[in-house]
């Protein structure tokens, strides 16, 4: 009967073998990768085909599929798959193709793996193939990397007559296995295979016999970043390059919440006019949590080159390896986009309300920042005040506070003196490489940082005899309720109460992805805080030690100085640095904190949409834009689920992106440095670090790397790498 089949199926010629592949639809689900994991049989006779058929529906129970889906939050109680049986081809050369380069995720390049003999090779990782990328826009190849391929599977009867498959040493491994003029020919296959399935990206199974090129299978590539629809350029045109500013500014790679976002951009569009003007004309694009620097608009301003040189290239190196492997006069657009005309302008309005603090700044140091000071001060009690416009709507509160923000800021000019002097000392010094490790120990734990501030405050609780005697946070939590309310019960003493009241009031609003105002506080998370607590080394402890260091940096470099005959400045731009670079920092802390209070207005607005049926979630208050939020407030006809529904779908298409890339261009090409060969038998001066150092000094230890912030603890003498 199978026999009958097999001639039915595939026609009354001679079929020695088939070959049998599974296919299941969850290999189309966004985000997920099933290739490779479940089971394909070659060379199937009748006789064996009941069997390779069962083989490859079992395969679907594989303990590695099953984890696959678990870890992907996928049902595993409905598994679905379908047996193909296909003519089993003697391949001469066989691989897979991507309409995609699955390498840095180019929309305009085909990459193409490529053995001997069958592609069960490739598929299954035995050898390295060759790999080749076709540049889809000309169709010539760009590179071809001819790997070593020592082996490859072919079709070889065994003894008792069954088919099967058999692998053997290739006999010029090192072989190009397509010829440039097949590789061309594959190119074009899975791009007619990609039109066919709806532009979408596609990957391949594709095999030459004799002189014939076959398509075996066909599969969508899921495991990508689809870069915003608004955000793309037509194939051949013009390309532009963004620049993810979230990424590099904030060190983290999740989105901003629909209402964070908007906070967030107005904000820096008040403060700063170059992110005033959005979309394809502007110089930003704000879109589902992400913000983007337009960095081909920003070419087109004047000065703007010296901005990606001087500003963007020294705040990450990362990023400044990835510029040096591109020409930018690629991406630089040919007329100046209207929504960049003008910036200048008015970039120029917000400097010069500067000017005073910096002048002050010249002759009188950290004094210039006495009206800076007094200013946030007040502005940061305001803030912790539930009462401050109480009865205004959404939108009127979170204006009112930003406008306060940007008219404090206008008194911090002078912190330019102190990046002007930190860059000063770094030329003092340069090429002595002895005095590099010193400058960064000379910029630590500076007076008026609000994080070196925190860390100190973390520390002081930390060693108090009343989180060092308490094991569990239930217990904590308890004596502390105790203690507010004057019971006799608890053993935590009043100081230790102020202590900590004082760091929730202060610092309490800080955290992990603080800028978006979606993240919940420290204060509503006590329990992670109190594992913060317990988790610090008080015995070597950096914080501890850092005002020691910076001092010890501050003498040794003031005898190099001295030693160049320039002891006088050195003393004089160290001053200053140490005087007002703490403050840097301070303005975005002023913004966190209005930033807590904003949350904690936006879920009071939450529980009154909750108590009136309009929101089922009071978090789903996040997924709302200010305007939105307002008029919500204002109107029981606004739809408010209706609103989060529709916001929250552009965040569905891409929810399966973990780690966005820090620079990409139009057709979705991520830009990374250049890769540095390296290997073991290179000596120690051939080798070269390809990533960013952040501590000074020299250590030997174990290496520690981390994906995420709280993956796995970070234990005494291990080398954090993230």
């Amino acid at each position: 009967q199978l026999d009958e089949a097999m001639i039915k199926t595939f026609g009354q010629q001679h079929v020695k073998s088939v070959a049998v592949r599974s296919s299941s639809p969850e290999e189309d689900l966004t985000g997920t990768s099933f290739a490779g994991g479940y089971d394909t049989v070659l060379g199937v006779t009748s006789r064996s085909l009941l069997q390779a058929i069962v083989t490859c529906f079992s395969s679907v129970f594989d303990y590695r599929i099953v984890q696959y889906k678990l870890q992907h939050g996928m049902a595993i109680n409905n598994p679905r798959i379908a047996i193909i049986v296909q003519k089993q081809l003697a391949s001469d050369v066989s691989g897979v193709a991507f309409s995609i380069n699955p390498s840095n995720n180019c929309y305009d390049e085909v990459m193409i793996n490529a053995n001997f003999g069958l592609g069960e090779s490739v598929v299954a990782g035995v050898i390295t193939p060759d790999i080749y990328v076709v540049d889809r826009v000309t169709l010539s190849i760009l590179s071809k990397d001819v790997n070593d391929k020592r082996e490859a599977i072919w079709l070889g009867e065994t003894e008792d007559s069954v088919i099967g498959t058999r692998t053997k040493p290739n006999d010029d491994p090192k072989k190009q296995a397509l010829s440039d003029d097949r590789i061309l020919e594959v190119a074009k296959l899975v791009e007619k295979v990609e039109d066919a399935r709806g532009g979408k990206p596609i990957d391949i199974e594709w095999a030459y016999e004799g002189e014939d090129l076959y398509l075996l299978q066909a599969r969508p590539v899921t495991a990508y970043i689809p870069l915003f629809p608004e955000m793309l350029t037509k194939r051949g045109e013009q390309k532009y390059l963004y620049l993810d500013l979230i990424v590099m500014s904030q060190g983290f790679s999740e989105p901003l919440s629909v209402l964070g976002l908007d906070v967030w951009k107005t904000m820096l569009a008040r403060v700063k006019p170059q992110f005033s003007t959005e979309g394809r004309e502007g110089l930003v694009w704000n879109i589902c949590g992400r913000e983007y620097i337009h960095l081909s608009n920003s070419m087109k301003i004047t000065g703007g080159r010296y901005m990606i040189d001087s500003v963007y290239r020294n705040y990450d190196p990362a990023l400044d390896r990835a510029l040096n492997s591109i020409n930018l006069d690629e991406y630089e657009p040919a007329q100046t986009p209207e929504g960049v005309k003008g910036i200048m302008w008015k970039q120029l309005s917000k400097v010069f309300p500067l000017l005073p603090s910096l002048i002050v700044g010249s002759f009188q140091g950290d004094k210039a920042l006495d009206e800076y000071k007094r200013l946030s001060a007040e502005f940061l009690e305001l803030c912790n005040s539930d009462e401050f416009m109480k009865d205004a709507s959404f939108v009127d509160i979170m204006n009112a506070v930003l406008a306060k923000f940007e008219d404090m800021t206008k008194n911090i000019g002078a912190i330019a003196l102190g990046l002007l002097s930190r860059r000063k000392l770094h030329n003092m010094f340069a090429g002595n490489k002895d005095a590099e490790d010193l400058l960064i120990s000379l910029c630590m734990d500076l007076h008026g940082n609000p994080t070196s501030e925190m860390g100190h405050a973390m520390v002081h609780l930390a060693s108090s005899k009343e989180v060092r005697s308490t094991d569990t946070f239930v217990q904590f939590l308890k004596e502390i309720e105790g203690a507010k309310n004057g019971g006799e019960d608890s053993h935590f003493s009043k100081e230790f109460l102020t202590d900590y009241n004082d760091f929730m009031k202060k610092y309490g609003c800080r955290g992990m992805k603080e800028i978006d105002i979606a993240t919940p506080r420290r204060y509503e998370q006590q329990y992670h805080f109190f594992t913060e607590l317990k988790q610090i080394d008080l015995e070597k402890n950096a914080i501890i030690t850092t005002s020691a260091r910076r001092q010890q940096a501050y003498e040794k470099l003031q005898a190099m100085a001295k030693a160049m005959k320039k002891e006088s400045l050195f003393c004089h731009h160290a001053n200053i640095v140490q005087s007002l670079m703490g403050y840097r920092e301070h303005p975005k802390y002023v913004f966190v904190v209005i930033t807590g209070m904003l949350r904690r207005r936006a879920l009071q607005i939450a529980s009154s949409f909750m108590e009136r049926g309009r929101l089922t979630r009071q978090e789903d208050i996040f997924y709302l834009t200010v305007d939105q939020v307002s008029r919500a407030q204002m109107s029981e006809n606004v739809d408010v689920m209706a609103l989060v529904a529709a916001n929250r779908r552009g965040y569905e298409n891409v929810k399966h992106v973990k780690h966005w890339p820090l620079l990409i261009d139009s057709r979705g090409k991520i830009i990374r440095q250049k890769k540095i060969n390296q290997h073991k038998d290179m000596n120690k001066s051939e080798r070269k670090w390809s990533g960013t150092p952040i501590s000074p000094g020299k250590i030997k230890g174990r290496v520690k790397v981390l994906s995420e912030p709280y993956e796995k603890p970070l234990h005494s003498g291990e080398i954090l790498v993230t």
